[in-house]
C-alpha cells in the first residue's frame, strides 16, 4: 500500500425526495473525512417538474451537469442577468463568489432532468470575488476513447484530453463522465495534492490505487487523496468494469481550509456566513430575470 494514497470506505448514497418531481442520491463531504475537498457536496438526481424556489449561493461553485439522457432542458435563471437552457450533455458552471440568487428547473411536458449538482468550495482568496458563470454546450465537450471506453471530459484533462473552457474555471478541476464496456478497464492519473470522487452511477465498478482496491455498486462512492508530500507527481487510477459501468469521477487540488456552511453557503468561519446572510437578506446578491 502507498503510504501517501488514502482511500475512503465505500459510501452509499443519502436518498432525497422533495415533492413529487425530485429525487436524489446526495453526499456530502463529512462522509469521506476531508478526501474530496474541494467537493462539498454532490446530488444526483432527477427532476420533472420545477422543485427550488430561487436561492442564494455564496463561497462556492454550483455546478450542473446534465447527463446525455435527460429528456429536455434544465432551464437556468440567475442573478446575473443569465436565462437560458442547459441541455442534455451540457455543463453550467455559477461561481458564485460573494453571492448570487439562482434556480434551474425543467419546463414543459414530460420533461425528466437526470443530472449532477455539485457544490465545489472556493478557496478563501476567492469567496468574496464577483459571481460569473461558465457555460459549455455537449459540443464543447472533448471526450477520450478507446476499445470499450468512452470519456467525456466535462472539464479538466484525461489522458491528454482537455476541456478549453476548463480555463475559465476559478480552480482547476476535473470532472468525467465515463461509460465502460463489460470486461474494459481506464486509467486515470490523480495529480499530487489533489483528492477525487468516484461515483457509480450505473453498472458495477472496481477501482485500484496505490494497491488498494474498492468495489462500487449503482449509487455508491469512494474518496481518494495523493498527499502534497508524496514523492511522486501523480498516481494511476485503474478503473475496472466486468459487467459495465457509467460513473463519474471529480477531482479537484485540496484546499484544506476550515468549512462553516449554511446550505448552499460555504465559507471559512460563522463570522463570514454572518456577513453573507446580511448581504444577501439587503438585496446584495440581486433579483432573479423574469420567471415564466
Amino acid at each position: 500500500m502507498d503510504k501517501f494514497v488514502r482511500v475512503s470506505h465505500v459510501i452509499a448514497g443519502h436518498d432525497v425526495t422533495i415533492g413529487e418531481a425530485f429525487w436524489a442520491k446526495r453526499f456530502d463531504e463529512r462522509s469521506f473525512d476531508g478526501l474530496i475537498d474541494p467537493v462539498v457536496m454532490l446530488d444526483h438526481f432527477h427532476m420533472t417538474g420545477p422543485t427550488f424556489a430561487a436561492h442564494p449561493h455564496a463561497g462556492i461553485s454550483a455546478v450542473t451537469y446534465v447527463f446525455e439522457d435527460a429528456i429536455g432542458a434544465h432551464v437556468n435563471y440567475d442573478s446575473l442577468g443569465n436565462h437560458g437552457p442547459i441541455n442534455p450533455g451540457a455543463l453550467h458552471w455559477f461561481a458564485a463568489g460573494r453571492g448570487a440568487v439562482h434556480t434551474e428547473q425543467p419546463e414543459g411536458e414530460e420533461q425528466h432532468v437526470h443530472a449532477l449538482q455539485i457544490f465545489v468550495n472556493l478557496p478563501a482568496s476567492k469567496k468574496f470575488n464577483a459571481p460569473y458563470a461558465v457555460h459549455a454546450e455537449p459540443r464543447d465537450i472533448p471526450e477520450f476513447k478507446a476499445t470499450g471506453v468512452r470519456v467525456r471530459v466535462v472539464s479538466g484533462s484525461s489522458n491528454g484530453v482537455s476541456a478549453a473552457h476548463s480555463a475559465q474555471l476559478p480552480e482547476p478541476f476535473t470532472l468525467l463522465d465515463a461509460f465502460l464496456s463489460p470486461s474494459s478497464a481506464f486509467n486515470h492519473e490523480l495529480m499530487r495534492g489533489w483528492n477525487g470522487l468516484f461515483y457509480a452511477v450505473s453498472g458495477t465498478l472496481r477501482i485500484e490505487i496505490g494497491g488498494e482496491v474498492r468495489h462500487l455498486l449503482a449509487g455508491e462512492a469512494v474518496g481518494v487523496a495523493l498527499d502534497e508530500d508524496a514523492t511522486e507527481s501523480g498516481v494511476a487510477i485503474r478503473l475496472v468494469s466486468d459487467e459495465g459501468s457509467h460513473f463519474v469521477m471529480l477531482s479537484g487540488s485540496a484546499l484544506n481550509e476550515p468549512i462553516a456552511r449554511h446550505g448552499p453557503l460555504v465559507m471559512n468561519s460563522n463570522e463570514q456566513l454572518e456577513d453573507r446572510i446580511r448581504a444577501f437578506q439587503n438585496g446584495e446578491f440581486g433579483q432573479l430575470v423574469t420567471l415564466p
